[in-house]
């Protein structure tokens, strides 16, 4: 059985890339300060104050990380979706499973605003409240990253939302009626 690993990557506009190297830039530094903390415990190095600094900066990293790559993978079209249901009913029912992605995607840009709304929230009331280990950083700041991955989530999943509307049969028929109807009216 042969696995199809292509992924149909898009072609990366001057937006992806900085997604994209936002992305990379927190994987690297959170594998470079997790491999610093295990050099140092190890190896017992004397460095003056140790390197304590590097276990919560790692896990602040992993943590807006996780949502920038969210971000990514929402981007590429391969966020976790259970499509069993919409599968069956497009076999059967090609109109009926349309709406259902179309319906599942329209909520989840929903939720997502609810989750940017709320995210911006938290940052506007813990701009000045310090992070646990790291005081120079305030958790407004995560907050803030978080909130600005869930806003980059929702931009690309409006994307998807207008390519599935523009796949969809249902609006070429749409297009097919506006466009014979401006013929007729010229």
């Amino acid at each position: 059985m042969d696995i199809d690993q292509s992924l149909g990557l898009k072609k990366d506009t001057w937006y992806d890339k900085i997604v994209l190297n936002i992305a990379t830039f927190l994987f690297i530094l959170m594998l470079m300060l997790t491999s610093l903390q295990i050099l140092v415990r190890v190896l017992n190095l004397p460095i003056s104050g140790g390197a304590w600094w590097t276990e919560p900066i790692a896990r602040y990293s992993l943590m807006t990380g996780t949502f920038v790559g969210a971000a990514v993978a929402s981007r590429n079209g391969e966020h976790i979706k259970m499509n069993i249901v919409s599968n069956q009913l497009t076999k059967r029912y090609p109109s009926v499973g349309t709406f259902v992605d179309i319906l599942a995607q329209v909520l989840t840009i929903a939720f997502l605003i609810i989750l940017t709304y709320a995210g911006f929230r938290a940052m506007s009331r813990n701009w000045g409240t310090p992070m646990i280990g790291v005081k120079a950083v305030p958790q407004g700041g995560m907050y803030g990253i978080i909130s600005a991955s869930l806003a980059m989530m929702v931009f690309y999943e409006l994307i998807n939302l207008w390519t599935l509307l523009a796949k969809t049969d249902v609006s070429q028929q749409v297009m097919k009626k506006v466009n014979y109807a401006n013929k007729e009216g010229e």
